[in-house]
C-alpha cells in the first residue's frame, strides 16, 4: 500500500466558519493583552516531521531526528503519528479505510491519509508557517545546543518556539516582545555576566579569521562558556548578532546585513544594551 503523505498538512489560512488568519491574529492579541502570555503546545521533532513529511527542509532544527536512516526515521514518524492520535491532537477521519487497505495488502493501493488536527496544533502551525519574520536564535553550550524561534506578527501577538537538544519543542503564545526578547537574553546569557558597555570595535569582513582578530575579543571567543547567534529570517535577510558569554563578560558581534563590505561590529555590553540590540532585531522591517 502507498500513502500519500498529508504534507501535506496545510498552514491554515482559514478556519472553520470562514474566520481567517487574520482574524485570528486580531482575536488573539486582544486576549492576550488581557489575560497574558500562556503555553500552547509541546511536541517533539518526529511529531512536527510526521505532520508534514513531504515539506522541504524547515528552518527550525531538528536535533533528535539528524543522523537518522531512512528506515530509521520512518519508524519514529509512524510512532509520532500514533502518539499525536493518543494525546487527541490529530484524529484519522479515514481509519477505517486505512485498515482495509492494510489487510489487503495491496502494494499498488493508494490511500490519502485525512488527517483533523485540535484546534491549538491547527493554530501553531498557522502561526509558524504564516509569519513574515522569524527571528532564529542558537545557544551553544558544553552541554549542548539549543534553539529559539519567535515568529513575530504583531506587537501583541508573537510566538515563541523553545527546542532543546533532544528535540522537544515547546510553543508559546507571548503577548508582547519584552517578554520574547527576556526569553532570549536569558538563554544567550544564562549567568547574567553583561556587565558594561565597551567601546565599539571595528572588525574588517573579509578578515575575520581567528588569528587576523584583536587580542581582546579573541581571548573572549577562546575562553566563551556561551556562545548565541542570533539571525532575523525575512524576505529580505536581516542583520546577524554572535554573542560570546565568558565567566566574567558578554561582547557582542554585530553584522548589519550578509556580504556587506563594512558594518561588522564588536564590543562587550552591559544587559540593557543587550536587552536593547535583540529587540532592535525583532523590530526591523521586512
Amino acid at each position: 500500500m502507498r500513502k500519500k503523505e498529508v504534507g501535506s498538512v496545510p498552514q491554515p489560512q482559514q478556519f472553520e466558519g470562514g474566520v481567517t488568519l487574520e482574524d485570528v491574529r486580531q482575536g488573539l492579541g486582544k486576549t492576550l493583552a488581557e489575560e497574558g502570555s500562556r503555553p500552547l503546545l509541546r511536541l517533539t521533532d518526529e511529531e512536527l516531521a510526521a505532520l508534514n513529511p513531504a515539506a522541504e527542509r524547515s528552518i527550525v532544527a531538528a536535533p533528535h531526528l539528524e543522523g537518522m536512516s531512512a528506515q530509521e526515521r520512518e519508524w519514529v514518524l509512524a510512532t509520532a503519528l500514533r502518539s499525536l492520535v493518543s494525546r487527541d491532537l490529530v484524529d484519522i477521519a479515514n481509519a477505517a479505510e486505512l485498515d482495509v487497505a492494510l489487510e489487503e495488502k495491496d502494494d499498488s493501493a493508494e490511500v490519502e491519509l485525512d488527517m483533523r488536527l485540535s484546534p491549538d496544533l491547527e493554530l501553531a502551525l498557522a502561526l509558524r508557517g504564516a509569519a513574515e519574520r522569524v527571528l532564529a536564535v542558537e545557544r551553544t553550550t558544553s552541554a549542548g545546543t539549543e534553539y529559539v524561534y519567535v515568529y513575530l506578527h504583531t506587537p501583541e501577538l508573537l510566538l515563541v518556539e523553545q527546542v532543546t537538544g533532544g528535540g522537544m519543542h515547546s510553543l508559546s503564545l507571548v503577548a508582547t516582545v519584552r517578554e520574547a526578547v527576556e526569553t532570549i537574553r536569558r538563554l544567550v546569557d544564562p549567568q547574567e555576566v553583561a556587565g558594561h558597555d565597551g567601546r565599539p570595535q571595528e572588525l574588517d569582513p573579509r578578515a575575520l579569521e581567528r588569528d587576523a582578530i584583536d587580542p581582546p575579543l579573541r581571548h573572549v571567543i577562546d575562553n566563551a562558556l556561551v556562545v548565541g547567534q542570533l539571525v532575523l529570517l525575512a524576505e529580505t535577510p536581516g542583520p546577524l548578532v554572535m554573542t560570546y558569554a565568558t565567566a566574567e563578560e558578554l561582547w557582542v558581534v554585530n553584522v548589519d546585513a550578509p556580504d556587506a563590505p563594512t558594518g561588522v561590529t564588536a564590543r562587550s555590553v552591559g544587559r540593557q544594551t543587550l536587552v536593547d540590540r535583540i529587540a532592535q532585531m525583532m523590530a526591523s522591517p521586512v
